[in-house]
């Protein structure tokens, strides 16, 4: 009876635990330093239970505690490739703020943060929070939980692993992320040029002027003044980048056996 029973609800738990888990740790509003392990832990814990509940496969338990562990990596591994193709997608802006941090000299002003558990520049930072409240009120942590739900119907437990096919995949989007992360910064990075450019000129005319003293607080002001003009169009960009998201989640999800 007890065997029944593990087979039937408790084996599978344990393999969606892992799962969500490592999905759960990973996702950027779960895994900041500031959200306690427990909660963490507890949030993942009634996700699987519910996921569980509605489960409805087969398993056979594996004949040896090296198979099991075994199954338990690979379920820790696809929670973490599913997790962070959704970081990916979210830390596109956040080195796009970064880039435009690095352009403005705003380098210097980094400090070390808790919540990200590293350092972090201003505009990085901004635009990287931004993002994550625009998915939410958007509500694309439904759409992000309803794709690893399916993930269980796609993806069996105790299954294969992924392909190869999807690690390049997985790198290609990464390539991609990053080159957007570039044209998002691009319209402050140009501006910036152009002013590095007036001010070689300024100081070759009038060499009296310290250049960096005075392009350094009109940098600044500058980045700051073009990233306020292009937030407006900022909502549109975002919903691009979270629509390529859910795509890409499901190809992945789809395509994971090749």
């Amino acid at each position: 009876m007890l065997e029944v029973m593990f087979l039937e609800f408790w084996f599978p738990f344990l393999l969606i635990f892992a799962r969500v888990a490592a999905f759960v740790a990973i996702l950027p509003f779960f895994a900041w330093q500031g959200v306690p392990v427990m909660v963490r832990a507890f949030f993942a814990f009634v996700l699987s239970v519910l996921l569980a509940l509605g489960w409805d496969g087969e398993l056979e338990l594996p004949m040896t505690d090296l198979g099991l562990v075994m199954i338990l990596v690979r379920e820790v591994l696809t929670g973490i490739i599913l997790g962070f193709l959704v970081y990916f997608f979210l830390a596109v802006f956040l080195m796009s703020g970064q880039f435009m941090d690095h352009k403005a000299g705003l380098m210097m002003s980094g400090s070390f943060d808790p919540m990200f558990g590293g350092q972090v520049t201003l505009i990085g930072q901004f635009f990287y929070l931004l993002a994550v409240v625009f998915y939410l009120s958007v509500d694309g942590h439904h759409l992000l939980f309803l794709a690893l739900k399916e993930s269980f119907a796609v993806i069996p437990l105790a299954g294969p692993f992924v392909s190869a096919t999807i690690f390049w995949e997985i790198m290609k989007t990464f390539t991609i992320l990053f080159l957007l992360a570039f044209q998002i910064a691009a319209p402050v990075v140009i501006v910036l040029w152009m002013l590095d450019i007036g001010l070689g000129f300024l100081s070759k005319t009038v060499p009296q002027i310290h250049v960096f003293i005075v392009g350094l607080p009109l940098k600044i002001a500058l980045v700051l003044f073009i990233f306020m003009l292009t937030l407006p169009v900022m909502g549109g960009v975002m919903s691009d980048v979270f629509g390529m998201l859910a795509r890409q989640l499901s190809f992945v999800i789809e395509h994971w056996y090749g």
